[in-house]
């Protein structure tokens, strides 16, 4: 897992998406419910398109499949909780999937 920060607010989380079915509409739910919660601005970027986290809809565009390498992005004031904890979640699920 690969972490970037810009020092003004922007964090950037490397990870791969291991649910054996990838990005569905249950997880995308679960991630957008989660990004709501935090102000910041949060999105998901997977191969080489973004979406906003906070969208379930945009985030099923990604078509994330498993093994999908995603950039977890996030700028404002809660970034860093965002980023880290919605990285943890999805891991998380990973694992119970």
């Amino acid at each position: 897992m690969k972490i970037s920060s810009d020092g003004c607010g922007r964090i950037a989380r490397e990870f791969y998406l291991q649910n054996k079915r990838g990005l569905h509409l249950r997880l995308a739910g679960e991630i957008a419910k989660v990004a709501t919660r935090y102000n910041a601005e949060v999105k998901l970027v997977a191969g080489g398109h973004a979406a906003d986290a906070k969208s379930a809809l945009a985030l099923l565009t990604l078509a994330a499949t498993p093994g999908s390498r995603l950039v977890l992005v996030g700028e404002g004031q809660q970034a860093s909780e965002a980023v880290n904890f919605l990285v943890e979640f999805i891991t998380s699920q990973d694992r119970e999937s």
